[in-house]
């Protein structure tokens, strides 16, 4: 969130600086004649400092547009590239953002067991966008930026961790709408609010 004011601040202050440079060295214009604008040292300062602070400014929006710059992924698993991994964050994010990180994990290890087995599709992007598999992708919320907790849970995952205990499956039983069909599956743990099951 910080990062998306810290943007606007900076676009809201490069255009102030905008004007605030070229409006003091364009001469009053009148009408038929010619007039001719000299630029002084101060203003040649002002120049170099308005494109220093616009190199900053840039710099600045740069590293709070990458998202999750401020987390390193370490991977141990190489079957795993940088979009698998953002896929997983985005589900994990999507569906479990307000659950404890153990329950975050779970999730993404859900998702991890579905590509090792071979009932489901073989890659995290094709199990996450199997038809009716996860209601962030039919609601829209798996388009949501995720945060660095879900990058972290996404490398636990990844990297063998599973709170879910080899679950295929995970679902609220408040929320869920095939909760008659979840409900005949084993389950292997709860976690917050969801039932993990195989």
């Amino acid at each position: 969130m910080f990062q998306k004011y810290l943007r606007q601040i900076s676009i809201l202050t490069l255009i102030l600086l905008m004007f605030y440079a070229i409006i003091p060295v364009i001469p009053p214009i009148t009408t038929y004649q010619t007039v001719k604008a000299s630029i002084e040292n101060n203003d040649v300062y002002r120049g170099m400092g308005i494109a220093l602070l616009l190199i900053i400014l840039s710099k600045i929006a740069q590293s709070s547009d990458s998202g999750k710059g401020s987390v390193r992924i370490d991977i141990d698993n190489p079957d795993y590239d940088s979009n698998e991994i953002d896929m997983l964050a985005k589900v994990i994010y999507a569906e479990a953002r307000g659950e404890v990180y153990e329950g975050q994990v779970a999730v993404g290890a859900v998702v991890i067991n579905r590509v090792k087995n071979p009932g489901f599709p073989d890659t995290i992007t094709d199990v996450v966008y199997q038809p009716g598999q996860f209601t962030s992708v039919t609601d829209g919320q798996i388009n949501l930026r995720p945060n660095d907790t879900a990058y972290r849970a996404a490398r636990d995952a990844i990297n063998g961790k599973d709170p879910s205990r080899g679950a295929l499956f995970f679902y609220n039983p408040k929320t869920a709408e095939t909760l008659w069909w979840l409900s005949t599956r084993e389950k292997t743990v709860v976690i917050g609010n969801h039932v993990f099951a195989k």
